[in-house]
């Protein structure tokens, strides 16, 4: 195993809500890699690399919010859509 500490850390969107990863644990390529995230509201919790999505960097071409599934988006979010369109 792994163990690669972010410095800096990097914004992500989990099924949690947004955060910023300090730690990738690789296991190896048989096995996804963890994610250690610190939520906005200070928990932290371990995310399996298919449910987490890293900020972009327009530079490169990339939008600053990634695609975020649908199920990921909070009642408050979806909430503010609404009321947007």
């Amino acid at each position: 195993m792994n163990i690669l500490q972010l410095n800096p850390q990097i914004v992500v969107y989990t099924p949690l809500g947004q955060g910023l990863a300090y730690f990738i644990m690789d296991y190896g390529m048989s096995v996804n890699s963890c994610w250690v995230v610190r939520l906005a509201k200070g928990e932290i919790k371990h995310f399996d690399s298919n449910d987490v999505r890293v900020e972009g960097n327009p530079t490169y071409g990339f939008a600053l919010k990634p695609e975020i599934p649908d199920s990921w988006m909070t009642f408050k979010e979806k909430e503010k859509l609404v009321k947007e369109n």
